[in-house]
C-alpha cells in the first residue's frame, strides 16, 4: 500500500511542478514577470518529499523518481507540443539559416 502511494504522491507533485514551470515560463516569455508559480515550483517538490516521509517514509526514493519522472515527462510533452504546433519553414534549420 506504501508503494502506490508513493508513486500517487510523486505523480501529483511532480504534475504540479511541470504545470507551474510551464505556466511560469510561458507567463515569462509573453513579457509578464510573474514570480509565484516559480516559487510554488520550487516548493512543490519539497511539500510532496515531506509528505511522502511522513506517510510512506520505507518509499520516499521511489516517491522522488517519480516526481522527477513525471517533471521529465510534461517536459518532453511541452516539447512535442511545440513543435507540433510551430512547424518549421521551409529550407529554414533550427537556428533560422
Amino acid at each position: 500500500m506504501q508503494t502506490v502511494l508513493a508513486i500517487v504522491l510523486g505523480l501529483i507533485f511532480g504534475a504540479a511542478e511541470s504545470s507551474l514551470l510551464i505556466f511560469g515560463v510561458r507567463r515569462l516569455s509573453g513579457g509578464r514577470l510573474t514570480v509565484w508559480p516559480f516559487i510554488v515550483q520550487f516548493l512543490c517538490p519539497l511539500a510532496g518529499l515531506l509528505l511522502c516521509a511522513f506517510v510512506a517514509r520505507e518509499r520516499l526514493a521511489l516517491c522522488a523518481v517519480v516526481m522527477v519522472v513525471a517533471l521529465l515527462f510534461g517536459a518532453v510533452w511541452e516539447v512535442l507540443r511545440l513543435q507540433r504546433g510551430n512547424p518549421k519553414e521551409k529550407g529554414r534549420d533550427s537556428i533560422g539559416n
